[in-house]
């Protein structure tokens, strides 16, 4: 008999096919042993792969395939036993490979709770008669051990001979007792060793990806684009793509939107590569509209999709949409899931992706030493900065600082406009020294807007856009407040054939669909959700006040590429009663004062407009919500350790979302009937999103219905206009 390791791939082909994707591991992180203090890290990882899954040797596990059985045990609490072979003079090298054999698949916490061998006298009992199950396969395993020299020659670069032959299972260490129990109580105590640090980090995060790729087969982890200039044959490369194309190291840039910023972008991270082109790519974007919008734009440009991953709450059910148009849901559903795994895993060189999804790894989410592993050495671009609030910017930051520090990481920071106290938090926190712009002269050419405040609300001029869409222009309205965006709509829409609505309360199904049409309407009101990378451009804005930041991504959908063509945009001098739950009221006042006193709005004095208006930097309440993420991050942070999943952690992620995810009550029995037939990512299309002060007012009023943790609200909702609620405060975010 021939001991497998799955139903069709004997125990060491399945070892073999993990030691190719640890060589290509090795190549491509060559400076992980100096990073986790460890000369010998990846020798220490090579023992940890090649004896993983020698568990998988007890009869009870091998009864899987050959009989049918099931088996109440974990392989890995054997496995780990086989380090008794090894032969170190430091133990810490020994247990931190048993440490690791024995998590791979189940964390600390869980191998006490279920599956401890010490002190309970049943879990000691059970692990006896478990390693009596391998004796009958034990000879086979010692043999394995001759392919050590060879293996180890081939993948790891250099004979090992460091390791003695085992007479019995009686040898085996119970890895558990000596070594997981000891770990914990050192955690618990505050008594940490190097193990709870990055090399326990980098055994448990690298020794999961070999693990994975090699199940999933995948041999070895994917390099980045060769040569960045034969995918963009550009001519003439603009100013800010030739600054960057010969920048090393951290850089912060700013130009308007329109002017080649990801070019630029994809350029830095070429000339900031490896000379193997081994070090991943992390393009953050703030919401799930543009981060679906880049992907496809990256899968397109670099003519191959196995190189392009995509990570946000909702990235499988985008995947599956795309898989969909066949009608066969199993297959559709397979593949998005195939494709959304993978990319968790270490292997495609871009990533696509919110800040909160590398968030998580700061946060001790299940994965999290996969994920920082992956990042060590990373190139971040981190686009539309300006996006996000006190809070979320503070998170960023800290995050950030870590990365750099700790991890080795390049970062390149850009924006069409940030204010300069927030370019000088990170260029000051970040030591970035590099900073690339547009000279006065292009920014001159650039301009494409005359901006002009009109007196009253957008209820007031409504009469004037009308007759604008009658004389045939391209209209856009963007308000601030998804009630106020609804009523606009409903007054608007019937002038025009081609129109559409969009804000952050549409359910999925019908959100994709309007975003997929964006380019044909004549007519498109929205909220913020519109601000941020949609590919659309329109001939005229109106829009409600907000602050400059914000007005400028507006007026960016307007005149797009500009060059020589100057298009109208109007500002509102009034809102609705609801802005104020949206935007600070004296950065709104201040943005109207200083463009009232504005015709022609040319590019080159937009930066002073902006770091006028925020020139005290965060005040009041944000500022306390700044200062307390800075005091807080790092500390919490140095609470993670590896091996261990901590719940509470998980719990104090979530609450960063201050959202719901709710069904209109209407679709209730439509998602229960897709549930009931397993098609969950059907399922899923009847959720949208609304703020934590939106549910609890639905929840006070008994218009909330949860059936088996889902949360279904009863309020009206229409295809073209989303979710009606009488009273609204900020829309639920999408960054997620």
């Amino acid at each position: 008999m021939v001991t497998l390791a799955k139903r069709t791939e004997t125990l060491l082909e399945h070892t073999e096919n993990a030691l190719n994707v640890f060589r290509s591991m090795r190549r491509s992180y060559t400076n992980a042993p100096e990073m986790c203090g460890v000369e010998h890290f990846w020798e220490h990882l090579f023992y940890s792969i090649f004896l993983h899954d020698f568990g998988k040797g007890a009869v009870g596990f091998q009864n899987i395939f050959e009989k049918g059985e099931k088996w109440s045990y974990r392989h890995e609490i054997l496995s780990a036993g086989f380090v008794s072979s090894l032969d170190y003079s430091d133990s810490l090298y020994k247990d931190a490979i048993g440490l690791a054999i024995i998590t791979h698949h189940k964390d600390v916490l869980e191998l006490r709770e279920r599956f401890n061998t010490f002190p309970s006298p049943v879990g000691k009992e059970r692990y006896g008669n478990k390693l009596k199950e391998l004796e009958p396969n034990f000879d086979e395993l010692r043999s394995y051990y001759n392919h050590i020299p060879e293996f180890s020659e081939k993948y790891l670069g250099y004979k090992l001979n460091n390791f003695r032959d085992l007479e019995s299972p009686e040898e085996l260490e119970d890895v558990y007792k000596t070594v997981v129990l000891p770990y914990f109580n050192a955690w618990e105590d505050e008594r940490k060793t190097k193990l709870h640090g990055k090399y326990g980090v980098f055994l448990k995060g690298f020794l999961t990806a070999c693990d994975h790729l090699a199940s999933g087969s995948k041999y070895g982890i994917l390099n980045a684009i060769e040569n960045m200039r034969e995918i963009y044959q550009f001519e003439e490369l603009r100013c800010i793509q030739e600054k960057a194309i010969v920048t090393k190291g951290d850089s912060l840039l700013t130009a308007p939107t329109g002017s080649g910023k990801t070019e630029a972008a994809l350029f830095w991270s070429d000339t900031n590569q490896n000379t193997q082109k081994s070090k991943r790519v992390f393009y953050l974007l703030p919401y799930t509209a543009s981060i679906n919008a880049m992907y496809k734009r990256l899968q397109k440009d670099f003519m191959n999709e196995e190189l392009v991953g995509l990570q946000h709450g909702k990235a499988a059910y985008f995947l599956y949409k795309a898989f969909s148009d066949d009608g066969d849901y199993v297959v559709a559903k397979d593949r998005a899931k195939a494709i959304r795994d993978l990319t968790k895993k270490i292997y495609r060189p871009y990533k696509i992706l919110t800040p909160f999804q590398i968030l998580k790894a700061f946060f001790g989410m299940r994965g999290f030493e996969q994920q920082l592993s992956e990042m060590t050495n990373g190139l971040f671009i981190l686009d539309e900065i300006h996006a996000y609030d006190a809070h979320t910017t503070a998170l960023i930051l800290e995050m950030l600082k870590i990365l750099k520090q700790d991890y080795g990481a390049n970062l390149f920071i850009m924006s069409a406009t940030l204010p300069e106290f927030i370019r000088d938090l990170f260029r000051e926190s970040l030591e970035i020294n590099v900073k690339i712009s547009m000279d006065e002269e292009t920014l001159k050419k650039f301009t494409r807007h005359r901006v002009e405040i009109l007196a009253g609300s957008v209820i007031d001029n409504l009469d004037r856009i009308k007759s604008d869409l009658q004389d045939g222009k391209r209209i856009l309205v963007v308000c601030n407040t998804v009630s106020r965006a609804q009523e606009v709509f409903r007054e608007l829409s019937p002038i025009v054939k081609k129109s559409a609505l969009l804000h952050g309360r549409f359910m999925l199904r019908d959100r994709e669909k309007i975003e997929d049409n964006l380019q044909d309407m004549h007519l498109l009101v929205g909220t913020q959700a519109i601000e941020v990378s949609l590919n659309i451009d329109y001939d005229i804005l109106y829009s409600e006040p907000a602050p400059i930041d914000a007005l400028i991504q507006r007026f960016g959908r307007v005149n797009r590429m500009g060059w020589g063509k100057i298009s109208p945009v109007y500002v509102f001098s009034k809102g609705s009663d609801k802005d104020k739950y949206v935007y600070n009221e004296v950065l709104v006042k201040q943005t109207l004062d200083n463009l009232g006193r504005v015709d022609l709005l040319e590019e080159d004095i937009i930066q002073t407009l902006v770091d006028n208006i925020y020139k005290d930097g965060y005040t009041g309440k944000d500022e306390e919500v700044f200062e307390n993420v800075q005091r807080l991050f790092k500390p919490f942070y140095n609470q993670i350790v590896p091996f261990i999943h901590d719940k509470r952690n998980e719990e104090n992620f979530y609450s960063l979302y201050q959202s719901y995810e709710v069904i209109p009550l209407k679709y209730k029995e439509h998602y229960l009937e897709e549930i009931k037939k397993s098609r969950y990512f059907e399922a899923m299309s009847y959720f949208t999103s609304i703020s934590v002060g939106q549910y609890k007012r639905l929840e006070r009023g008994n218009n909330v219905d949860i059936c088996n943790s889902t949360r279904f609200v009863n309020a009206k909702y229409d295809g073209r206009l989303g979710l009606i609620l009488d009273e609204a405060e900020i829309e639920a975010s999408n960054i997620i």
